[in-house]
């Protein structure tokens, strides 16, 4: 399904629309260009789980947010990880093996540990000043 976003709050609705077929144990990934929207499609998603009471803000410098949701939600930011072995040292199998909803941006840069889990997969597509969001 693709969707177009003229805005912030148009990506923020979309991601509140998916987020109401997400369940616990789902992962999905966040594909798309440096300032795509990634974080901002996250923001609807926690929002959609936590009523409008978490804001996610990018985990880039710490790798992952919890989000105290129901289910969990992990918001976790591979842009800054240099090998899969850092990822491997913060307990990821936890995560993706847990109940939890685990949001992964730049998923790209983690492929062996991603390969053996199920995922989704969302690609947010700059065009001009609007957004397509591609989800599969």
């Amino acid at each position: 399904m693709e969707y177009l976003s003229k805005s912030q709050n148009d990506t923020i609705k979309i991601a509140k629309l998916y987020a109401k077929t997400l369940k616990s144990g789902d992962i999905v990934l966040l594909k798309g260009d440096l300032g795509a929207g990634k974080t901002v499609f996250t923001k609807g998603i926690v929002e959609h789980f936590s009523k409008g009471k978490e804001d996610a803000v990018s985990p880039t410098f710490t790798i992952v947010n919890q989000y105290n949701t129901d289910p969990t939600l992990y918001h976790f930011d591979f842009y800054r990880i240099n090998s899969e072995d850092e990822l491997i040292a913060i307990g990821i199998e936890e995560y993706l093996y847990s109940d939890a909803i685990c949001i992964i941006e730049w998923p790209e840069r983690a492929p062996n540990i991603l390969r053996s889990v199920i995922t989704k997969t969302v690609d947010i597509t700059k065009q001009g000043g609007n957004r397509i969001i591609t989800v599969q």
